[in-house]
């Protein structure tokens, strides 16, 4: 029944849109296999905004399509919950983003504690960057800022950050958001919201006229620093044997799981600060788990109380011998790495080694996600990018329409110019030399202007085909010529995947 229905709802807007679109396009709109699966229910909405005159049909409809991914999943929580009360692709965007915005607030707010609200202030405490950017706007506090942000410097080891919010005015004013922070030896500074520290009188003032707040703060403080026993948690801690896993689900889009297995860890004796553990790398099928490779981990551990309560831990990697290996096994490298961390001691010993496990954990998962050796066992002669979807939105999927077509073609003919060579060989532009120096404008514009004035054309297309690999370039004097990328090949065998 569902194949009827999806099949019947193909054939209706074969017909609705057939003066619209070519019918090669409209075939292959109608076979894209997102829709597909979506049994045609948003295919109408997609052939009604796409316009034919879209430069890059296939790159509008990927677009268009991830905004409809992100509409179904949260239809129910929209107020036009129909796709047909859209009447624009931007209408559709903007509710789904305006949507997005407002999880990701009610998600800020779970991210600090608030210990003190009356009718005009609020006291939190961030816990994480994000947080502290959000209730640490309209301030210059470097704890809050967008570049070179401070947090995790000011919150580790025994350190405690508090935000003093006016809620009917949070801005506009040196006092509308007032930063107390607490160093690791307990003293205590007061920050306007310009990021001056305040004198004594203005402390004072503040202590004198909101008693109740400002005790809370201190209360606080006393009951969150009794808790560390520093030394025989950091003590504890690495004697807590436990298991970690951090995991690369899809790996590759493989249909594969890689896990990363932490276990450990054990004191060394007659030799204090040093532990030993294991680290093991695991490949599944969704039925069985294959061993890729294993390591015995070397772990040193210097407690660092002068430089505030944190510790230093490095850790070293030794491999494991297998005699014989077992099928899947395969030597990833890592004995050459070495993990160095310095680290706050958390509030326990179980959290302090879960921090320090996981950390370990998720370093390796990055080495290991980009490890060709792995990607080789699970994917074979494929080979993989990750596109900047969020600046440039280009993905390369198709090798035989659009732009990435038009390259790829220019650079198999042997050609060899800049990017302005290429725009104007394949009729984007107009090009003209007056007086020994070149001028390009619009097809048919005949607007002319200095190649300096076209440094942006097309940007985002050209940097996504260098990232993706499929493009390079080669400097000869002061200009930057074209060239195959290191991953040309692949992407024209349909080789290269956008992960």
């Amino acid at each position: 029944m569902s194949i009827l229905l999806r099949e019947g709802r193909k054939e209706d807007l074969k017909k609705k849109y057939s003066d619209k679109f070519d019918e090669k396009v409209l075939d292959w709109i109608l076979n894209i296999s997102d829709l597909v699966d979506f049994n045609h229910k948003y295919t109408d909405f997609v052939l009604r905004v796409l316009e034919n005159e879209d430069i890059d049909v296939a790159e509008k409809v990927e677009t268009i399509i991830e905004e409809l991914k992100l509409f179904d999943k949260y239809q129910n929580q929209l107020e036009k919950k129909d796709i047909n009360q859209y009447k624009t692709f931007t209408e559709l965007q903007n509710a789904v983003t305006t949507l997005q915005q407002k999880e990701k607030e009610k998600e800020l707010e779970g991210q600090v504690d608030k210990i003190y609200e009356d009718d005009t202030f609020v006291v939190v405490i961030p816990k994480t960057q994000q947080a502290s950017c959000k209730y640490g706007s309209n301030t210059r506090w470097c704890t809050a800022a967008k570049l070179d942000n401070r947090f995790v410097a000011y919150t580790q080891g025994n350190q405690r950050l508090y935000y003093i919010i006016n809620k009917k005015k949070s801005s506009g004013s040196d006092y509308s958001k007032i930063a107390i922070h607490f160093n690791n030896s307990g003293r205590k500074t007061y920050w306007d919201s310009s990021d001056y520290n305040m004198n004594g009188r203005e402390v004072e003032v503040l202590n004198y006229a909101f008693p109740e707040m400002m005790q809370t703060i201190d209360k606080d403080y006393s009951t969150y620093i009794s808790k560390f026993d520093r030394e025989s948690i950091l003590r504890d801690a690495f004697n807590t044997n436990k298991k970690t896993i951090s995991s690369l689900p899809n790996y590759l889009e493989s249909g594969k799981d890689i896990f990363i297995v932490v276990e450990g860890f054990d004191s060394i004796p007659d030799m204090k600060g040093h532990y030993e553990g294991t680290v093991q790398i695991d490949w599944s099928d969704g039925y069985d788990n294959f061993l890729v490779d294993k390591y015995n981990l070397f772990i040193t551990v210097q407690y660092k109380p002068i430089d505030g309560d944190t510790y230093r831990a490095v850790v070293e990697f030794n491999g494991v011998d297998f005699d014989p290996p077992p099928e899947y096994f395969r030597d990833l490298g890592l004995e050459t790495e070495q993990i160095y961390n310095t680290m706050p001691i958390k509030e326990d010993a179980s959290e302090t080694h879960s921090f320090f496990a996981r950390s370990i954990a998720d370093k390796i998962r990055t080495y290991v996600g980009q490890n060709p050796v792995l990607q080789k066992l699970v994917a074979g002669d494929k080979k993989f990018w990750r596109p900047d979807r969020f600046h440039y939105g280009y993905t390369f999927k198709r090798a035989d329409k659009g732009y990435i077509k038009k390259l790829t073609d220019w650079l198999d003919a042997g050609k060899v110019g800049t990017k302005l060579d290429f725009l104007t060989d394949i009729g984007q532009l107009d090009k003209k030399v007056e007086n020994g120096k070149t001028y390009y404008s619009f097809k048919d514009k005949n607007i002319f202007l200095p190649s300096k004035d076209w440094r942006g054309q097309f940007s985002s297309f050209f940097a996504s085909a260098r990232l993706a690999g499929i493009l390079g370039y080669k400097k000869e004097g002061n200009k930057f010529l074209l060239a195959k990328g290191p991953n040309f090949d692949a992407f024209k065998e349909g080789n290269l995947k956008a992960l």
